[in-house]
């Protein structure tokens, strides 16, 4: 993925996933029309920045949350992010364990 307007399309799309919301409700909710909420979420437009602030105030989340892509990266890139995040924490592999034991189990 490239591009800040494909990775905050594909963010605005994931929150709203998330949510359960369909883009016909995301778009009320944020006063735009769904066509441009479509544009917005192909990454083929940009959100004004009264509609990024409706977003975090829908999604309940602050901007810079709205701007976290790291982890729509492809899955090779997560897993050397992790392994780095790991080895730069060696202190903390029991809490790493037990969080992603958590998740997978």
């Amino acid at each position: 993925m490239t591009g800040l307007q494909q990775k905050l399309g594909a963010r605005i799309r994931e929150l709203r996933k998330q949510r359960g919301y369909t883009q016909e409700i995301l778009a009320e909710k944020i006063n735009i029309g769904v066509r441009s909420l479509r544009k917005i979420e192909l990454g083929n437009g940009m959100p004004s920045a009264s509609t990024m602030e409706k977003l975090t105030t829908v999604f309940n989340i602050t901007a810079s949350e709205l701007f976290d892509f790291e982890h729509l990266q492809p899955q090779l890139n997560l897993k050397e992010l992790t392994f780095e995040m790991i080895n730069s924490n060696p202190d903390k592999i029991t809490d790493i364990y037990k969080i992603v034991r958590a998740v997978v189990m």
